[in-house]
């Protein structure tokens, strides 16, 4: 399963959908990264970094691309992404590199919405989840939520205990070498963004599908 799943099958019955994906929607990015820091919060994990929130972000929502087999772990990990809904078969891992670098040209942004609306802040930790974030987090109720919570358990203890260093070197492999990930990505208090008053209200449904 991928955010994008839902919207593939509508697309099938109204060509004129087939362009529309989840990843253009402001809202539906937000969110999602709401339910990432949520979930590392309960865990007990760090994000230091942008590049870390990029990262496990992206992962969380294709993270069969991280089971290499080299981990002991890895059968009852895959096990428990299936179960998930998350298919390892999934054709558009193929184009996963370019799909990372279209994501990280927004994440700095979508950071900067986060903490302009109050719902996520840095700390001497990183990049933390509010109080009124999480609160907002634990209204988002799907199947497809519900997946994406427990992939990204799965992604953060798999990498969070990485080196900056062993980080960027799997990235490497498992994407491939582009000068777009090797970037530094500039301070997220750098960055203005407008709020979202449509946000004010938390939505209660969260689907891969929803624009």
């Amino acid at each position: 399963m991928s955010a994008a799943s839902g919207l593939d099958q509508d697309a099938s019955f109204n060509p004129d959908l087939a362009a529309l994906k989840p990843e253009d929607s402001t809202r539906f990015r937000l969110a999602r990264m709401l339910l990432l820091l949520d979930v590392a919060r309960n865990a007990g994990r760090k994000v230091p970094s942008l590049d870390r929130l990029g990262y496990y972000e992206f992962f969380s929502d294709n993270p069969f691309i991280v089971l290499d087999g080299q981990k002991r772990t890895d059968p009852v990990d895959a096990v428990t992404l299936e179960i998930a809904g998350f298919n390892r078969a999934q054709l558009a891992y193929a184009s996963s590199g370019q799909r990372f670098a279209s994501r990280r040209r927004r994440l700095q942004h979508d950071v900067a919405q986060l903490v302009s609306l109050g719902l996520a802040t840095l700390n001497a930790d990183g990049y933390v989840i509010t109080p009124r974030g999480s609160r907002l987090a634990g209204d988002l109720q799907s199947a497809y939520a519900d997946a994406y919570r427990k992939s990204s358990e799965i992604v953060l203890r798999r990498l969070g205990p990485m080196t900056a260093s062993g980080l960027e070197s799997n990235v490497e492999t498992w994407l491939g070498h582009s000068s777009l990930l090797l970037d530094l990505l500039d301070e997220v208090t750098d960055a203005v963004a407008p709020p979202l008053p449509e946000l004010e209200s938390p939505p209660r449904r969260f689907n891969g599908d929803n624009g």
